[in-house]
């Protein structure tokens, strides 16, 4: 086969030179076209799972694609629940997780269709601990917490306290540190307690209150 090629070659160099060359930069052009266009993998998980998906106009299903990189438009709809139409940008999530709630309001459809409920919970899944991973990456010293004292001091003096970090009616603020004291006065020890793990309290509200140890009956 390579010793025909050659002959023809030979016996006809400018065509073979302009079939070689337009080979050649076709390949070129494919490869430059598909590098204008590269991909993203995203999971697609909606429900109920037999909505209508498009993206970029494009119909879909639950499961794995090769989407546009980059920022596409998303419609959801199925007769009865309200419609979604968002953008979504592929190169900045993997996942692509949503669901439609019912024009009445109710949940009657999730509770008759037992698929779509564990799909739907999965996907409750997916955005708490979405939720809790941005919290977290918000607020880091979440790690150390809750500190628990509970020891008896250099002058054999009981001393109970715990710090935990969230939101309470108290907290003015999106995050404080909540100091809950069991024996008083410890609210500059618990300070203590929070530089003692690399944080500065003065960062931080901190709501503090005093809840002594019932005495047992």
């Amino acid at each position: 086969m390579f010793q025909k090629i050659k002959k023809i070659i030979a016996k006809y160099p400018i065509p073979a030179v302009i079939i070689v060359s337009l080979v050649f930069f076709a390949l070129v052009l494919m490869l430059t076209a598909i590098g204008m266009n590269p991909k993203a993998k995203v999971e697609v998980l909606v429900a109920p799972a037999s909505a209508n998906i498009t993206i970029n106009g494009k119909s879909y299903k639950n499961g794995t694609y090769d989407l546009p990189k980059g920022e596409v438009y998303v419609k959801i709809e199925k007769g009865g629940f309200n419609t979604k139409e968002y953008k979504f940008n592929t190169a900045q999530n993997d996942k692509l997780y949503d669901y439609l709630l019912q024009k009445d309001g109710t949940w009657s459809w999730y509770l008759e269709h037992q698929d779509d409920a564990l799909i739907l919970n999965s996907i409750g899944d997916h955005e708490a601990e979405e939720m809790s991973s941005s919290y977290l990456a918000k607020y880091p010293i979440l790690e150390k917490l809750p500190i628990i004292v509970s020891e008896y001091n250099d002058d054999d003096n009981y001393v109970e306290f715990r710090i935990d970090g969230g939101k309470d009616e108290n907290c003015d603020e999106d995050f404080c540190l909540i100091v809950t004291d069991s024996t008083g006065d410890n609210l500059d020890y618990a300070k203590e307690k929070i530089r003692e793990i690399g944080f500065n309290p003065s960062n931080y509200q901190i709501v503090y209150t005093y809840t002594p140890i019932a005495p047992l009956e």
